[in-house]
């Protein structure tokens, strides 16, 4: 809860000043919330420990926890990572790349969850 504190006061220190600069210099307050998104992402990988000696004890529990834990924090990592992609790239007034960075973080998304896809849907069809 502390992090995400701090995290919250850096971003909305870094969105003030980039705001001001914004009149005179739009590269550089582009560059301004860059370097705090990437500050915050920084501090977001400490917890991200946390989620994957989490997922490395579930491992240890199950049978080929693996193929089920694997893609969901991979879907996980490149759902965050296309979000702040996208959101740079409204900043920077560039609607169209946004959305090319959403669109193929869906497809992304989607290719990395099909083995679980399939998995689920063989587990299905072996109950039936």
């Amino acid at each position: 809860m502390e992090l995400l504190f701090k995290a919250a006061a850096l971003l909305l220190i870094g969105s003030l000043i980039g705001l001001l600069i914004r009149k005179n210099s739009p590269e550089l307050a582009l560059l301004m919330n860059l370097a705090s998104v990437t500050v915050v992402f920084l501090l977001a990988s400490s917890v991200a420990d946390e989620w994957r000696s989490a997922a490395e004890t579930i491992g240890k529990l199950t049978i080929n926890a693996g193929v089920m834990t694997h893609p969901v924090l991979k879907c996980l990592a490149v759902a965050v990572i296309s979000r702040l992609s996208a959101e740079l790239c409204r900043d920077a007034s560039q609607g169209a790349a946004s959305s090319a960075v959403e669109l193929m973080g869906t497809v992304c998304a989607l290719s990395i969850a099909l083995p679980l896809i399939l998995s689920v849907v063989k587990v299905i069809g072996g109950l039936l």
